[in-house]
């Protein structure tokens, strides 16, 4: 069984709802869960003694949250694809086509999912360097290839 580490992951996003594709993996040091969730539905009867569901038909993806050090100076960091007040504009606009995340795992092993921006925020550090957190939501469907 092979391992896999984090020198084998590419993290790409468009820079602004339907922009440029942008890989941003040397300024992501963490990025949550991603994968498909099934919704189902409790379908336990009176009487029973233990919880049943059926699946309802429908797949979600959790919020992706991704964090990494705030770059301020590089054309595709964080402040050019999380922080553009232009591109901000365009995320919260209600005729948003959303942006691509394609996230290559491990060989062989992508995800590709269409998101909105729906939070960016700096941490800032008396003691520290400056870190970023941006939250992505679903707009469509993930997909596992």
């Amino acid at each position: 069984m092979a391992k896999h580490g984090p020198q084998e992951v590419t993290i790409t996003i468009a820079d602004a709802p339907g922009g440029s594709a942008r890989v941003i993996t040397p300024y992501v040091n963490t990025i949550g869960g991603i994968g498909l969730e099934n919704i189902t539905q409790a379908t336990n009867p009176f009487g029973t003694t233990s919880e049943q569901h059926t699946p309802v038909g429908i797949d979600k993806t959790a919020d992706i949250t991704i964090n990494g050090f705030f770059d301020d100076t590089a054309l595709v960091g964080p402040k050019v694809v999380f922080f553009s007040a232009a591109t901000w504009a365009q995320d919260k606009a209600s005729a948003s086509v959303g942006r691509i995340l394609t996230i290559l795992c491990a060989t062989g092993m992508t995800f590709t999912i269409t998101v909105h921006l729906v939070k960016a925020e700096l941490g800032l550090k008396k003691d520290g360097l400056t870190e970023y957190t941006a939250v992505v939501r679903q707009k469509s469907a993930g997909v596992w290839s």
